[in-house]
């Protein structure tokens, strides 16, 4: 439930080397709505409409994609990979739905519009969800957590265990190969837990990918590894773009 502010720390750094476009996906953040009962695939095929309306033309495209972002940026991949020369996915979602450990994170709706409680709340589920440290959760990450909980019109789980990631990763599998999409995942060491056990999840990325993968367990951050863990996130992101 984010929006562009997911990559508050990050987008100055890329634009010095490059023009950075950071969205909010449809029905979050400033976007316009979508009807609720929007499919998964249907969200994705917009999403692949509006990237090509947005960026016409033959231009290449390099993608970065977090969680969420991580499964839509690896779907526009494959069906635009003519043009994407480089995928950087940031603890992406997308695998299958699966039952691991328990999640255990508190409902909004507690909060009964109660503003502090509201507040209590979004810092409880960035410590379960989203950050490693408890001095991560800033007064800044809380105020970026609850406006996106605030304008998220769409249920993103179609698409974060919607099951897309893997097939799209196993269809770009002879790009990959010959290096025409070239494909590196930064995922947190403390992005690991019962509930989303990360040697699982980057093992099964790997297989997807034809059993080679460039991937980096960034230090210090959690799952939200762009904000964590920012110099070290911004230093890979650039080195893989400028390859």
């Amino acid at each position: 439930m984010g929006s562009w502010k997911h990559w508050v720390r990050n987008i100055d750094a890329l634009a010095e080397r490059f023009t950075v476009h950071a969205l909010d996906h449809p029905s979050y953040g400033a976007s316009a709505p979508l009807p609720r009962d929007t499919t998964g695939a249907a969200y994705l095929d917009l999403m692949h409409e509006l990237i090509t309306e947005m960026f016409p033309g033959a231009a290449p495209l390099r993608f970065g994609g977090f969680s969420f972002g991580g499964a839509i940026a690896t779907r526009l991949t494959r069906r635009l990979a003519p043009r994407v020369s480089h995928l950087c996915l940031v603890s992406p979602a997308g695998f299958p739905a699966r039952k691991f450990g328990e999640r255990p994170i508190r409902s909004y709706r507690d909060a009964a519009g109660d503003e502090k409680k509201f507040r209590e709340i979004a810092r409880h589920n960035l410590g379960v969800n989203m950050l490693r440290d408890p001095a991560s959760i800033t007064e800044e990450a809380v105020d970026i957590q609850s406006e996106g909980v605030r304008r998220a019109r769409f249920d993103s789980r179609k698409v974060s265990a919607g099951g897309t990631l893997l097939g799209d990763l196993t269809a770009l599998r002879g790009d990959l190969a010959v290096g025409r999409v070239k494909l590196r995942v930064l995922w947190g060491t403390g992005d690991d837990s019962s509930f989303r056990p990360a040697d699982l999840l980057i093992g099964e990325i790997r297989e997807a990918a034809g059993g080679t993968l460039d991937v980096h367990r960034v230090p210090d951050a959690g799952h939200w590894g762009a904000y964590e863990n920012a110099p070290e996130v911004n230093r890979l992101m650039l080195e893989f773009f400028s390859s």
